[in-house]
């Protein structure tokens, strides 16, 4: 008995790892590794597995890296990976078929299921190879077999024909026999040749008889029957015999037929007879000549061909197939539920028929774009339906391609994303509703220390305490109006008008509000001006000349918090951060400090919730900071090496007098 197929589990929590080995050891060879670099070190001296089932969230290498690691080894990169892990957002399902997984498992885990996921998986993995194989094999076979049989057939042609050139003839024939031989014996596996009479009696047949029908040897089957040459099943002899007789009665050249045989082995097999009528000339007789093919993994692999399609109809998404021009050639069963368009009435239509006028021309020329360079578009698009209503969906649009490497046609696959964008919606009213009712209260907390104020028979420690109260109030008034800011920038609602403002005090202070964690991480911050160095107090107004920059004051400051705070929390401790303004066309304002950014972390640095190594970051920082740069028409970008071991961030302000 075969050995069954091998799994590697990697996770870092020991129970996951329990679970998993007891779940599919019954089934098979499992290999469990609690890190990525474990899991390295096992293929390094253990043959790779048949499937890896990989948790995302371990540390120091996580499973996307794991994952990218092993697809660069080439025992392991046709392998297919299995995410297990606990996030569930979309951002981490696409990540982690960016970066090569075959499949996308929850926790917590249901061994069943996870059981399911990994047979289907392996089965299709299977189902790939031997496709491959079989449909390469038999296209190869049958052209060779064709070329090598025509050639036969022109030499015996030219033979009676030109008897003046018969030793030459004779010796092109024989060369052609000799070919013929090699062919059908290094094809035996595959298929054989045979001649027979019209009764059904066998006169011819070549080696590849044995090895295919696993009985007599073709020495020992000239002279008997076809029909008693195999098990044949009695439907296909049946069908087999009607045919031949309406061939021969009909006086046609050629015919083709099926036959199913059981092999010594117990199992079922498949020939494809391709049979043509000659008249032999020393005979004197009518023959039938032909080839017997070994079809048996090819008709495996139509019905598993009729099964994919199956599934491709009973999907509950959509699968829309178009030419180069977009226009619609095939469509399954969910596209006529969903659009309300019957397949009938798209074939042939443009894919603009689904168009809702909700998107603009730029929107479909990157769209394109993406499609026109080989690339597979994600989205989300607004369509519109048959009765004219409106419907969001969430997109993948691919290019196909043919063995040349060429684009034959596009696929793409549409999620219904309806219930989802009516969360979103509520959540926006949510949150919107909560930010304007936190200010009412506030402006109690704001206001009635000033009245305290008032009264001058309060000591000093209650007045400090009730400024410390008011100063709350007011720094908390100021974030949720920042935040409310930050929502109008994500939905484009937030109109900035560039005041001319003095660049330094807001440095100062922003530079003033990170002193007690510097102290704490006994980091330095250095500071220059035009490449002059420059104190971190900062002289007063009246003792420098100001660096004027047309911004949101407000902003402005929150930015430069944000991008400094930042620094301090990824600067090793007792290192120093430089932060330098360069005063030319414009202001450039860069900081510095020691540490790359991860590698997996730069595609994604300025994004909503990304972080890395902290406990307690939220993700927002880079993020926001990004987000005012861009609200107030300034550029930040990012660079980081690591032969440095360094990180710069550079913002551009553009020059006062043509700031818009």
């Amino acid at each position: 008995m075969s050995n069954p197929p091998s799994i590697l589990v990697v996770d870092d929590q020991v129970d996951n790892l329990k679970l998993l080995f007891s779940a599919l050891k019954p089934d098979y060879r499992v290999r469990v590794a609690n890190s990525g670099a474990e899991a390295l070190d096992l293929l390094r001296s253990f043959p790779a597995p048949d499937l890896f089932l990989l948790d995302i969230m371990m540390p120091e290498m996580d499973g996307y890296a794991l994952c990218q690691r092993l697809k660069t080894i080439p025992a392991a990169s046709e392998t297919p990976v299995i995410f297990l892990t606990a996030r569930d957002r979309p951002e981490d399902e696409e990540r982690g078929f960016e970066v090569g997984a075959v499949d996308y498992v929850t926790k917590p885990v249901n061994p069943r299921l996870v059981r399911a996921r990994i047979k289907a998986q392996l089965a299709l993995a299977a189902q790939l190879r031997q496709a491959r194989r079989a449909v390469q094999a038999s296209n190869k076979l049958v052209a060779r077999v064709a070329r090598e049989r025509d050639d036969q057939q022109t030499q015996n042609a030219s033979l009676a024909r030109e008897i003046a050139e018969r030793e030459k003839a004779e010796a092109a024939l024989r060369e052609s026999q000799a070919r013929f031989a090699r062919l059908t014996s290094q094809l035996a596996d595959r298929l054989f040749f045979f001649t027979n009479a019209p009764a059904g009696e066998l006169l011819f047949v070549t080696e590849g008889f044995k090895r295919l029908l696993g009985g007599l040897t073709p020495e020992d089957a000239i002279g008997l029957s076809w029909r008693n040459l195999a098990e044949w099943s009695p439907e296909s002899l049946a069908n087999v015999i009607d045919e031949s007789r309406r061939w021969l009665r009909l006086g046609r050249e050629k015919a083709r037929f099926e036959l199913c045989f059981r092999h010594p082995d117990d199992d079922w097999r498949r020939l494809e007879i391709h049979a043509y009528r000659i008249f032999d000339q020393e005979r004197e007789q009518e023959l039938i000549e032909g080839i017997a093919l070994d079809v048996t993994e090819q008709r495996a692999l139509d019905a598993r061909l009729r099964t994919l399609a199956r599934a491709v109809e009973q999907a509950p998404v959509t699968i829309t197939m178009t030419d180069l021009n977009g226009d619609i050639l095939y469509v399954n069963p969910h596209f006529t539920r969903l659009s309300g368009f019957s397949q009938e009435e798209v074939r042939g239509e443009n894919s603009r028929l689904l168009k809702s006028g909700k998107h603009d021309d730029d929107f479909y020329r990157a769209m394109w774009d993406t499609l026109l360079r080989g690339e597979t578009w994600r989205g989300e698009l607004i369509n519109k339906n048959k009765q004219g209503q409106l419907y969001w969906v969430e997109a993948a649009i691919s290019p196909v391609f043919d063995e040349q490497g060429e684009v034959q046609n596009y696929v793409a696959v549409k999620q219904d994303i309806k219930d989802r964008k009516e969360l979103e919606s509520i959540k926006e009213d949510v949150e919107r509703i909560m930010r304007h009712d936190l200010k009412t209260p506030l402006n109690v907390v704001i206001n009635v220390p000033d009245l305290l104020l008032m009264d001058d028979s309060l000591s000093g420690e209650f007045r400090e305490d009730i400024e410390l109260i008011r100063e709350s109030g007011r720094r908390m008034l100021e974030m949720i109006e920042l935040s409310l800011d930050l929502f109008k920038m994500e939905t484009g609602q937030l109109r900035v008008s560039a005041n001319p403002i003095d660049l330094m005090p807001i440095v100062k202070d922003v530079c003033a509000s990170v002193a007690q964690p510097l102290t704490r991480k006994q980091l330095r911050l250095t500071m220059l001006r035009n490449d002059q160095p420059l104190p971190v107090e900062i002289a007063t107004a009246g003792e420098r000349r100001p660096v004027m920059v047309p911004a949101n004051a407000r902003l402005l400051a929150s930015m430069l918090g944000n991008l400094l705070t930042n620094a301090v929390e990824a600067s090793p401790p007792g290192e120093t951060i430089h932060l330098a303004i360069q005063e030319h066309d414009g202001v450039e304002l860069q900081l510095c400090n020691r540490g790359a950014v991860p590698a997996a972390m730069r595609p994604c640095f300025f994004e909503k919730y990304r972080t890395h190594g902290k406990t307690s970051g939220t993700g927002l920082g880079t993020y926001s900071a990004k987000l005012m740069a861009d609200t107030m028409g300034f550029e930040l970008t990012m660079t980081t090496s690591d032969v440095e071991d360094r990180t710069c961030l550079l913002l551009r302000i553009p020059p006062v007098a043509t700031a818009e």
